[in-house]
C-alpha cells in the first residue's frame, strides 16, 4: 500500500462518522494482537489543554532520555503529525504499512459479521502498534473524545491519567451538562492508577475526587499558585515556581509511594539496581495501597526558565505538567530539573496562539469553546493590548460559537469570517450574520486566501490579525498567509 492510498481507505473510512463505544477497537485490537498491552501509557483527556500537556511532558521525557511517543488527533497542518516518536512525525512509508495492516484486521472483522471500524479507532490501532514496534519507553495517550467510551480508553493499566481543563463541548455524545461530561472524561481513572487533574470547576472538581475515591486511585491537584510568577507575550512565556504546599488538599494518595522515599532500603534485598528496580518498587508501593507524600519532588521547588508556548492558559497546562512530572519521577522515572528546563524551552505546538508573520503581526489558534474563547480573550488583552486587531473567523456549526462571539468580538476592529472545508463547518454568511449581533460590522469572505488579503490590509502593519475558531481551516489559511 502506499501513503497516497492508505489516506483513500481512512477518507472513506470517515464516512461512517463517530461511533462512540470500545465494542469495535476492542475487536479491531484483538486482531492485532493486543499490543497496547505492551507500551506503558500516560493517558490524557480534557476539553482544553490536552495539545499542550501533552507537547510539553512529552519534550520533558525525550530530554530526559526516554523514547517517547505522542498520539494527537486531530491532525491540524499534516496528517502525520498524530503519530509522534521524540518529536519526528511517522514517515510516508510507514503510515502506510501500518494502515495496510489495520485494513487487513478491518476486513477480517467484516467477514465476521461486525462492524468496519471508523477513520479514529482505524488510526488509533495504527498508534498501538506503531508505539509497540518502535519500542517506545513511554506514550502519551489522547483521547479523541470524552473518555469513557474513547477508542484510546482501551488500554487498562496506565502509568498516569491526566484530565486538562473541562468545560463544555461535544454535548451530542457526552452530554447536556458539565458534570455529565466531566463524568464522561473522568472514565480514564483506572483502578489503582494515579492520576492527575488540572485547576478545575469546583463541580468538576468534584467529580473527578468521586471518581478517584472509587476506582482507589490517588488523586493529584495541580495548583497554578504553584507557578510564582508566569509572563507571556506573542513569542513565549517565561515562570517560575514556588513551594507548593499540600498538593492533595489534605487527601492521602493512595499508593503514591515513590522510589526516592524507600527504594534506597529495598533495592539491595531485590539484587536490582537503577531504573528497572525504582520502577519496579514504585509500582509495587502504587498496588499496596501505602499512603503517598504529599510534596512535589523537591527538585521541582525552585524552576526558573522559559515556555516555549504562549497564551493565559498555558500556566495551568504547566502547573498540571509539573504535577505529572513529580508523579512519574515517584514512579521510578528519572527526570532532572535541566531536562524539564530544557523540554519547556524547545517544545513546539502549532496552531496555539502561534505567530505566523509580521507586518503586521499574524497569530492563528484554534479557540472554538467557551473556555478556551476566554483564555484566548485574555491572552489577546495581555499581548495586543492597544493595538488595531483584525479577527477572521471560521467554525463548525456543532460547536457553541455564539459563546465565542460574545467573547472574543468586542476585542475587535474588525471581522471577517469564512466557511472551514468541513461537512459539519457552519456557512460563514450566517456567522457574519449572527457576528454583527455582537458588533456593527462583519464581512463574509467567500475565500480564506482573500480574507487574508482583506484583514492584513484593515490591521496595518502596526495592528495585528487573529484568526481562530476552529482548527479546520488553519492549514489552508497558514498555506495563504505563506504565498502573501
Amino acid at each position: 500500500m502506499e501513503y497516497q492510498q492508505a489516506r483513500r481507505f481512512i477518507k472513506e473510512t470517515e464516512k461512517s462518522g463517530i461511533i462512540y463505544g470500545l465494542d469495535s477497537i476492542q475487536s479491531l485490537m484483538a486482531h492485532l494482537g493486543n499490543v497496547q498491552e505492551q507500551v506503558p501509557y500516560v493517558h490524557t483527556a480534557g476539553t482544553n489543554g490536552k495539545g499542550s500537556v501533552c507537547a510539553m511532558l512529552a519534550q520533558i521525557l525525550a530530554s530526559s532520555g526516554y523514547r517517547t511517543g505522542v498520539y494527537a488527533s486531530p491532525a491540524v497542518f499534516d496528517e502525520r503529525e498524530i503519530l509522534k516518536v521524540n518529536g519526528i512525525p511517522v514517515s510516508k512509508e510507514r503510515y502506510a504499512q501500518l494502515i495496510a495492516k489495520v485494513q487487513k484486521a478491518c476486513a477480517e472483522m467484516e467477514q465476521e459479521g461486525l462492524r468496519h471500524p471508523t477513520a479514529f479507532e482505524a488510526e488509533t490501532a495504527a498508534a498501538f502498534c506503531y508505539f509497540q514496534e518502535e519500542n517506545c519507553d513511554i506514550v502519551l495517550l489522547e483521547t479523541g473524545m470524552g473518555g469513557s467510551l474513547d477508542a484510546t480508553n482501551l488500554i487498562t493499566h496506565p502509568l498516569l491519567s491526566i484530565l486538562t481543563s473541562i468545560s463544555i463541548d461535544h454535548r451530542a455524545f457526552l452530554g447536556d451538562t458539565l458534570k455529565e461530561i466531566a463524568e464522561a472524561k473522568a472514565g480514564i481513572i483506572k483502578p489503582g492508577c494515579p492520576c492527575v487533574t488540572a485547576p478545575q470547576k469546583p463541580e468538576v472538581l468534584e467529580v473527578i475526587r468521586k471518581a478517584a475515591a472509587e476506582k482507589g486511585s490517588g488523586l493529584w491537584e495541580a495548583d497554578s499558585a504553584f507557578i510564582a510568577r508566569f509572563a507571556y507575550d506573542g513569542q513565549g512565556s517565561e515562570f517560575e515556581t514556588a513551594g507548593y504546599g499540600n498538593m492533595e488538599s489534605g487527601r492521602e494518595a493512595a499508593g503514591l509511594e515513590c522510589a526516592e522515599a524507600g527504594f534506597e532500603a529495598d533495592a539491595p534485598k531485590s539484587g536490582k539496581t537503577g531504573f528497572t528496580a525504582a520502577q519496579e518498587y514504585a509500582e509495587s508501593a502504587f498496588e499496596s495501597g501505602k499512603s503517598g507524600i504529599s510534596s512535589m519532588a523537591s527538585d521541582l521547588y525552585s524552576l526558573h526558565g522559559k515556555l516555549a508556548l504562549a497564551g493565559a492558559c498555558q500556566k495551568e497546562n504547566l502547573a498540571c505538567v509539573l504535577t505529572a512530572v513529580s508523579v512519574l519521577k515517584r514512579k521510578g522515572f528519572r527526570i532532572p530539573p535541566e531536562a524539564v528546563l530544557k523540554g519547556l524551552s524547545d517544545v513546539r505546538l502549532p496552531g496555539r496562539f502561534e505567530q505566523i508573520a509580521a507586518r503586521p503581526d499574524f497569530y492563528i489558534d484554534g479557540a472554538h469553546n467557551e473556555g478556551a474563547a476566554l483564555r484566548l480573550q485574555e491572552t489577546v488583552q495581555q499581548c495586543l493590548k492597544g493595538r488595531r486587531t483584525v479577527f477572521i473567523i471560521g467554525v463548525l456549526a456543532d460547536k457553541e460559537y455564539k459563546k465565542v462571539l460574545e467573547i472574543m468580538l468586542p476585542l475587535a476592529a474588525e471581522v471577517f469570517t469564512v466557511t472551514p472545508e468541513n461537512p459539519r463547518a457552519l456557512d460563514g454568511r450566517e456567522l457574519a450574520r449572527q457576528a454583527s449581533e455582537y458588533r456593527a460590522r462583519a464581512v463574509y469572505v467567500p475565500e480564506i486566501s482573500q480574507a487574508v488579503h482583506l484583514a492584513k490590509a484593515a490591521a496595518g502593519e502596526d495592528g495585528a490579525v487573529l484568526a481562530f475558531g476552529s482548527f479546520s481551516y488553519l492549514r489552508e489559511l497558514k498555506q495563504a498567509v505563506r504565498k502573501e
